[in-house]
């Protein structure tokens, strides 16, 4: 259903479906590097100056990422405390974001709640890209091929309802994985090229935890109990191929 078409309130399936447009959406963009700091401020600042000069609100926070001890999962809890613009971002990039990278993105959540930018591949990479999704369509229900894109974008509400466990990048399958039992609409747009890093130190026993207790309900954080945040934002501005499958 495309967002230009008639929205019948009385038609349950159609409800499930209708997203409302975010036309103007202020953006949390949450990135996560092991970057050194200009390198990575390099990344981000495309974005910076895209959403200040259409009037969009974002603001910037940082996950610095060591891959001997990284707990991405909680770690991107903690980035999304407090979190009240609608859209947040998320990416893992080691080069800088153009407008062809976003603005795919920006058109595809306001019929979705979760949207993945595909970065093309050759033929071969294809094949080994599908064949690398057949576990999470099969076991996971998850449709999506590119899935550790550094080109992610999510619906603030639909994200934080979603608790993970996960401290490798298979945090990105257990998003899209919960996402899809919690009946989540998924999308995925093609996107240029765009390199990015994972985190595999801890894949397999995320993925254990993963099939034998997955958890759907978030833990409060400190700062929801009353202390002080896990994560602090490293900065904010106001108005202002890649790696192979799971």
């Amino acid at each position: 259903m495309s967002a230009d078409e008639t929205h019948d309130e009385n038609d349950p399936f159609a409800a499930h479906f209708h997203r409302e447009p975010l036309p103007e959406a202020g953006v949390r963009v949450v990135q996560i590097t092991e970057l050194p700091e200009d390198a990575a401020q390099l990344v981000v600042a495309p974005l910076a100056l895209w959403f200040g000069s259409s009037g969009r609100a974002i603001e910037l926070h940082v996950i610095r990422v060591d891959r001997a001890t990284a707990r991405l999962g909680e770690a991107l809890e903690s980035a999304l405390v407090g979190a009240s613009l609608p859209l947040v971002l998320i990416t893992t990039a080691v080069e800088p974001w153009t407008p062809a990278h976003l603005e795919p993105l920006l058109q595809s959540i306001n019929v979705c709640d979760h949207v993945v930018g595909r970065r093309p591949a050759g033929p071969w990479a294809k094949l080994m890209r599908w064949v690398g999704s057949l576990p999470r369509r099969l076991v996971f229900a998850v449709p999506l091929v590119d899935v550790h894109s550094p080109c992610q974008l999510h619906r603030t509400e639909k994200l934080t309802a979603i608790p993970l466990d996960s401290r490798s990048s298979l945090m990105n399958t257990e998003i899209l994985a919960k996402a899809t039992f919690l009946g989540h609409l998924l999308g995925e747009v093609d996107v240029p090229a765009l390199s990015a890093q994972t985190v595999r130190t801890g894949w397999w026993s995320d993925l254990a935890r993963l099939l034998k207790r997955p958890r759907f309900r978030r833990r409060e954080t400190a700062e929801e109990q009353g202390s002080g945040p896990l994560e602090d934002a490293q900065g904010q501005v106001e108005r202002a191929d890649g790696p192979r499958p799971t």
